[in-house]
């Protein structure tokens, strides 16, 4: 009975010890946590978000007219494909191919044997007409012939001059010559050839003044004026150009919705070629006083353009509405005014309220 007792007792004290011991082991760890758990809540808070470093550009009024940009051909002032009026026989070339000539110089010769056989048998009918026609003004004067038959010998001698006259004007198209002061084309066709009035002998240019033709939309169609200076350059290397607007279309194409636009430069030194492409830019109005931002400073928006403006050292949020661009800059017409400082880098890095640092001005 004892035995069966005392038994029994070791092995509820052996159970307790089990238990107590992994608390011994716990208990530390759990009085450390508490410990440190007013301490991680009685840390300082996270400072602000650092700076955004930023470039900035003060808006002011500035002088700007409103430009057009244009791409344009150069043209001859004038140019010729030149043909023969008759259907002959080429006996001369007369001018080298590639040389500048005057007007009224002699470039073709075409056969005109016939046409001068005829012009001598009307100058000897011209002759005996011509005695006839004194013989019998000097009878009618004495009344031997009446008016009549005076009449008849008179217009027949008419008849012959008109028919000289003629046949002048015949020869004069055997013979091709400048119709204005220029540079000659290379020739088509050489002493033999049989040719008509649509074989092409060469092509004639003068390039002492070149034109300079490009189009403009219809919006601008108004604001185009003759007398308007244009500047162009191309790609020959010259230094940039300057013209003169001489002439528009009376409408715009319809195809295009543009009016067609001719400029006349001087091109004394042969620079400017015909056929060369002019990048063309000109003032549409007199210059005006007006806000303007770089055009790195505009961020594309779905109701327009925004930007960044600095305010109190953070970035403020703005809509603007732009005009016309020139150089670098763009026209802003609200949205901004004279004293305000807008931001023109770092831009994707900023958001309305985010801390800037002025770095530069622009």
């Amino acid at each position: 009975m004892t035995t069966t007792f005392s038994s029994s007792r070791v092995l509820l004290f052996s159970a307790l010890g089990l238990l107590i011991l992994p608390l011994g082991f716990g208990l530390p760890k759990l009085l450390s946590a508490k410990k440190t758990e007013p301490a991680a809540a009685g840390a300082a808070p996270a400072g602000p978000a650092p700076a955004v470093l930023v470039d900035h550009y003060v808006v002011r009024a500035t002088a700007v007219s409103d430009e057009l940009q244009a791409t344009g051909t150069i043209q001859a002032n004038q140019e010729v494909q030149l043909v023969s009026e008759v259907a002959r026989k080429v006996t001369g070339v007369y001018a080298p191919e590639g040389t500048t000539v005057a007007r009224g110089t002699l470039l073709f010769k075409l056969d005109d044997a016939d046409l001068q056989a005829r012009r001598r048998k009307l100058k000897l009918q011209e002759k005996l007409a011509l005695l006839d026609d004194r013989r019998m003004r000097g009878l009618l004067q004495t009344e031997s012939v009446t008016q009549q038959e005076y009449d008849q010998v008179s217009t027949n001698l008419q008849v012959l001059q008109a028919d000289l006259q003629l046949v002048d004007v015949e020869l004069a198209k055997t013979q091709i010559r400048a119709p204005f002061a220029g540079k000659i084309g290379l020739n088509h066709v050489d002493v033999g050839a049989y040719v008509t009035p649509s074989t092409v002998l060469t092509s004639l240019e003068d390039v002492s003044q070149v034109e300079v033709a490009f189009t403009v939309p219809e919006r601008y169609a108004a604001e185009v004026r003759p007398g308007q200076t244009i500047r162009f350059t191309t790609d020959n290397g010259t230094a940039p150009q300057t013209g003169r607007i001489i002439a528009t279309e009376p409408r715009t194409e319809v195809s295009t919705r543009s009016l067609l636009v001719k400029a006349i430069a001087p091109n004394a030194k042969r620079q400017l070629v015909p056929g060369m492409s002019a990048k063309i830019s000109f003032a549409l109005h007199a210059a005006t006083a007006t806000l303007v931002v770089p055009t790195q400073a505009l961020i594309p928006t779905a109701k327009g353009y925004s930007l960044y403006a600095i305010k109190g050292g953070k970035a403020d949020y703005r809509d603007v509405t732009i005009g016309t661009r020139s150089s670098g800059v763009v026209q802003v017409l609200s949205g901004l005014s004279a004293v305000d400082t807008v931001i023109t880098t770092n831009l994707l890095r900023l958001g309305p309220g985010v801390p800037v640092q002025v770095a530069k001005a622009q």
